[in-house]
């Protein structure tokens, strides 16, 4: 498949979003329905990492919350989604979706200037970002849980 590059700084980060998330992509569909629900840690006080399951309900609710703040950030109407993970792939879809939603938002502001990017810079939910912040943020959320999924896989062998 013939890899094809956005222009400009948002163009970039929307290139390394979608490649971290096909990355996470790829490892979900190596996973059964019975790794895909079962509880790795049940010693945590995080909800939110006890499973994969409950892993990738929290990626996919960020996920939707970062496009969010990026619409706001672009002054664009945000968008009431609605989602279940209830197996892996739900899980992938859900993945596909946000990250396709997210691409739709910005295909129009490709290549802000970096005094556009600044100028989107405000408070928000995690503390005062830029759309260049949020896209890193999201990002490296993916990538954190991606090894947190693999560790878990690990941890069976």
């Amino acid at each position: 498949m013939e890899r094809i590059f956005r222009p400009g700084a948002i163009g970039a980060l929307m290139d390394e979003y979608e490649r971290v998330a096909l990355e996470l992509k790829n490892l979900l569909s190596t996973i059964s329905q019975e790794e895909f629900i079962k509880i790795f840690d049940p010693y945590t006080r995080d909800e939110d990492c006890r499973s994969i399951q409950s892993i990738m309900k929290h990626v996919v609710n960020a996920g939707y919350r970062y496009a969010d703040q990026i619409c706001d950030f672009l002054k664009k109407p945000i968008v009431n989604h609605s989602y279940h993970v209830y197996n892996v792939v739900h899980a992938i879809d859900e993945l596909e979706n946000f990250i396709f939603f997210t691409a739709e938002a910005v295909k129009d502001n490709l290549k802000m200037t970096d005094e556009e990017i600044s100028a989107t810079k405000k408070e928000t939910y995690w503390g005062i970002y830029n759309i260049e912040m949020m896209f890193e943020h999201a990002i490296v959320h993916i990538l954190r849980h991606r090894r947190q999924i693999e560790k878990f896989m690990a941890s069976q062998k």
